[in-house]
């Protein structure tokens, strides 16, 4: 029996820094403004395998759960890398399908003083849950095409076996806001999903976080997890709307904030924790993420968690109602 099955795509992502053009940057737009034929300076920080599956996966196992991956690659040398990664991290590889003849996933993160754009590329095969599959949680995040058949999947071993789901739905699956999105959503034990994409689920740009909370939780699932990048994160649990600010910290690079933000909240109610809590530790293993590259290198062990917290025993989630 497994504590944690993650589901997705296992990538291998490159980390390149703008500063060296920040001239062509505009962060308070938005906006990165490239011609082509250009040749233009950046500078590689560094290469790591990731993906939300094996993010969220070996976030659990540093905090001494029983975590696997289901995942489609290539035999090439991400493949490789990816389990000689998993293997240390001490994730399951056994349900990963390699396919000769074809490429891995792979992303190129493009980041400037501490905020990124992803170029990101995803594996056309079909998903499936494996037979027999044993586990208490479920976690399924970005994907490609064809994931409603593994949707409908999911909630019928749902129903079955009384699987828990955390879930944050990619944004191809948002924007296409089919009735598998929802159907799922339906049976989700925690949504995860910052706040454009809740708003993006609920069809409304213009809803504020208690709304926006209170019409995701009539969606079905059981809590709500809101994350707000620097601003903080909110939990909806049907009765209060707590929000959490972020903890202190420095940030260098932000990819993976969010998955080590949903493990850290997940570790939390795995140990038996309330939500409050689970507000608390996400904090923490994403500000620690941010401070370095990548989303693994920072993911902390949770008795680093539980130590830091100690340290800052005023910070807490504050009920809004």
């Amino acid at each position: 029996m497994y504590d944690l099955v993650s589901i997705g795509d296992i990538k291998l992502d490159v980390f390149i820094s703008l500063d060296a053009c920040s001239e062509k940057c505009d962060l308070e737009k938005g906006e990165i403004q490239f011609d082509f034929g250009e040749k233009i300076t950046v500078k590689l920080l560094d290469q790591q395998v990731a993906g939300s599956a094996p993010n969220v996966a070996t976030a659990l196992a540093r905090m001494k759960k029983k975590t696997a991956v289901i995942s489609h690659m290539g035999a090439d040398l991400t493949h490789t890398l990816a389990l000689d990664f998993l293997h240390k991290e001490q994730v399951a590889t056994r349900y990963i399908n390699t396919h000769k003849g074809m490429s891995s996933a792979y992303s190129t993160v493009l980041s400037l003083r501490g905020e990124k754009t992803i170029l990101v590329s995803y594996i056309d095969r079909l998903y499936h849950l494996p037979k027999g599959l044993k586990t208490k949680w479920l976690y399924i995040s970005e994907m490609g095409n064809d994931y409603e058949r593994l949707y409908d999947e999911v909630v019928t071993h749902i129903r079955k076996e009384r699987t828990l789901l955390g879930f944050n739905p990619g944004n191809q699956q948002i924007m296409e806001r089919k009735p598998a999105l929802f159907r799922l959503i339906k049976e989700t034990s925690v949504l995860f999903v910052n706040v454009q994409e809740g708003q993006r689920i609920v069809g409304s740009s213009r809803v504020g976080i208690k709304t926006l909370a209170q019409r995701l939780f009539k969606l079905g699932p059981k809590e709500v997890v809101i994350t707000d990048g620097r601003k903080g994160s909110y939990g909806y649990d049907g009765t209060n709307l707590y929000f959490c600010p972020i903890f202190p910290g420095e940030r260098i690079e932000a990819t993976g904030a969010g998955d080590s933000f949903a493990a850290g909240y997940l570790g939390a109610r795995m140990y038996g924790l309330a939500l409050q809590e689970g507000l608390r530790w996400g904090s923490v293993n994403a500000a620690e993420v941010v401070q370095h590259v990548g989303p693994t290198p920072g993911l902390l062990r949770h008795t680093q968690i539980k130590a830091r917290l100690r340290k800052h025993p005023k910070f807490c989630p504050e009920c809004l109602d």
